[in-house]
């Protein structure tokens, strides 16, 4: 189980994360809750659950998603292949 320091964002680290005040970061933090609240998530005050921030701030859900690395390699293998089945196309 994830302990709570590793499952929720709180001021301090918002604030270091942001490089902001603590009154912006706990206005971060409600605007956040809020939006939880809305979709019937539990929320804690002054904290913030840390996949969320990071969803909101950085534009994704997970640091690291390895259903979504494998997807990436496979394309890129897919990308490989055609391009190595192209240029032998071209040399024959």
């Amino acid at each position: 189980m994830v302990g709570s320091k590793e499952a929720f964002i709180d001021v301090e680290e918002v604030r270091e994360v942001l490089s902001i005040g603590k009154t912006k970061a706990y206005a971060i933090i409600k605007s956040y809750n809020r939006e939880l609240a809305a979709k019937g998530f539990l929320t804690i005050r002054g904290r913030c659950p840390r996949k969320y921030f990071e969803q909101k701030i950085y534009g994704y859900a997970d640091y690291y998603n390895p259903a979504e690395d494998l997807e990436k390699k496979q394309l890129v293998v897919d990308e490989e292949s055609n391009y190595q089945t192209k240029e032998k196309a071209l040399t024959d």
